[in-house]
């Protein structure tokens, strides 16, 4: 009988101490329960994804979202995020922030190596930081611009130094940006085939465009993030072709999408369901920079025009729940009465278009992902709920590896349909959505910036974090930063040998997993 599992975060609150330590370990404890299923030590884990094997240096990804799954085996990193969400230490054992939080001292563990037996040390991490801030290719180094300097006092000791309060420093290197490369292949050319790390698989096989098989390393420091022999990530585009792969007996665990609910939910016994928390969103990027999508009004007769839960039910089975404002209640800053509801009224986007000297409406050029879905089917049906109120939509249907590039600083395109991604704080999840310009290419409000920026003092406290988060939301609700559409849970289904599909880092946030503490049941 097929199982739907949900796991409900109310109320994540990114509240750090001034000290967060850990006995260390990550995600996989749990597993060793009495009782609880053992993991083939011999076996193979082959997954499905949604997007084929990219380039695999950590530094230069084309989308560091899109990459990780795929470095994530490779290479160990700083700290690591576990299911619940909850930040845990991985190479580091524990980390102090400054009494000013500009500045975050992590202590290391001493026995961790890379592939070749190199150690790694506080001097590792610091020439992998570097390389990933001043290579001239890094498209990482945005991320990591808080960073003012890198010292090493001993070989366990790293002090990493911000130009501005920095309590998201450890979040930021839990993600693939993180991942600390071996000194002896900084300069080499072919990082992006022969990754070199020292996490707890090596890569066996790398087929650009298709998949990436690993294989177990010798003497990895925690055995629990080893628990199948081989793993095969491979990547499946399509929706239906993923799932039959799951069905055959292809692959034994695959992300879903939403739109595939009810089918996946139909497979019948030996298949089971997870639905992670929803923290993502699907939204239309609005570019602000543009003629008359700079004018609030505009935006907001967007809003007004979407009919939310028409997409969810004839599109989304169901399963994005229609969402107004950039973060879902499992994040701080949800806003539980926000200052516009943005309900389905074509009369009032009409108005609102009259009153910002668009009577007749306007014409405006979405950006799609090509054979993306369910964006392929979200596309046509936006652009006919648009159409009723004046906003004639032409889609341009572009290939998923050149949308980020065409949605940047300079960008020409009115609109952008797309995920809009969450990280594991509401700071975070608001920085990197809406203060980068590779994915908000315009101006944004007066005063977003400051209540998202002030969230990263490390000693604000829960009560004035969570106000200046909800600032930031209620200003991006009012001047409608984007066109909100739905809260968006990650799903996963899988064959019921798997173990931890259910627990798998990262995945609490957005449509990525680490398949550290993954296995798969022998028989």
């Amino acid at each position: 009988m097929l199982r739907h599992r949900h796991r409900w975060t109310i109320g994540l609150v990114a509240v750090l101490a001034t000290v967060l330590t850990a006995c260390g370990g990550g995600g996989g404890s749990e597993q060793a329960a009495a009782g609880a299923p053992q993991a083939d030590p011999n076996g193979t884990l082959r997954f499905a994804w949604t997007i084929p094997a990219v380039p695999l240096d950590p530094h230069t990804p084309a989308s560091s979202i899109g990459q990780a799954p795929y470095i994530f085996p490779v290479y160990d990193r700083l700290t690591q995020l576990v299911a619940g969400p909850e930040l845990k230490p991985m190479v580091a054992t524990k980390w102090e922030f400054s009494p000013d939080s500009k500045a975050v001292t992590f202590t290391l563990r001493d026995d961790v190596t890379f592939h070749d037996g190199t150690k790694v040390d506080s001097a590792a991490v610091k020439a992998s930081l570097e390389r990933a801030l001043t290579l001239e290719k890094s498209t990482v180094k945005g991320q990591l611009s808080m960073i003012d300097g890198i010292d090493t006092p001993d070989p366990t000791t790293l002090v990493v130094r911000a130009e501005r309060p920095a309590s998201d420093l450890p979040y930021v290197l839990s993600s693939s940006i993180g991942a600390i490369i071996n000194p002896k292949s900084l300069t080499k050319p072919d990082l992006d085939t022969v990754p070199d790390g020292s996490g707890p698989y090596t890569v066996a096989e790398y087929k650009a465009g298709d998949r990436v098989v690993y294989k177990r390393a010798a003497n990895y420091w925690e055995p629990q993030a080893q628990q199948a022999a081989t793993i095969e990530l491979i990547g499946i585009t399509n929706d239906n072709a993923r799932l039959s792969a799951l069905r055959s007996g292809q692959v034994d665990a695959i992300l879903s999408k939403v739109g595939q609910y009810d089918q996946a939910s139909a497979l019948g016994g030996g298949y089971e369901l997870h639905s992670y928390p929803a923290a993502a969103t699907y939204a239309i990027y609005l570019n602000t920079a543009r003629p008359h999508v700079d004018q609030a009004k505009v935006r907001q007769a967007f809003n007004y025009a979407i009919d939310r839960e028409a997409l969810n039910q004839s599109i989304l089975d169901g399963q994005c729940a229609p969402q107004g404002q950039p973060l879902t209640q499992v994040l701080d800053g949800f806003l539980p009465n926000p200052p516009v509801v943005y309900g389905h009224d074509v009369a009032k986007a009409k108005q609102l278009l009259a009153e910002a000297g668009l009577p007749n409406g306007l014409d405006i050029r979405m950006l799609v992902g090509a054979s993306l879905s369910p964006q392929d089917q979200l596309a046509p049906a936006l652009q006919a709920q648009l159409a009723e109120a004046g906003i004639r939509v032409t889609i341009d249907a572009q290939d998923a590896y050149q949308l980020n590039a065409l949605w940047n600083t300079g960008s020409q395109y009115d609109a952008y349909l797309n995920t809009r991604t969450a990280s594991a704080t509401a700071a975070t999840t608001l920085r990197d959505n809406y203060l980068s310009p590779s994915r908000f290419p315009g101006p944004v409000p007066d005063g977003f910036a400051e209540a998202v920026n002030k969230a990263f003092d490390a000693n604000l406290s829960a009560q004035d974090r969570t106000a200046t988060l909800q600032q930031a939301s209620t200003i991006a609700v009012d001047q409608a930063m984007d066109a909100f559409i739905c809260a968006l849970p990650t799903q996963v289904t899988h064959s019921d040998k798997v173990i931890g599909a259910d627990s798998m880092g990262q995945s609490d946030f957005q449509g990525i997993f680490d398949l550290r503490y993954v296995g798969i049941a022998a028989g």
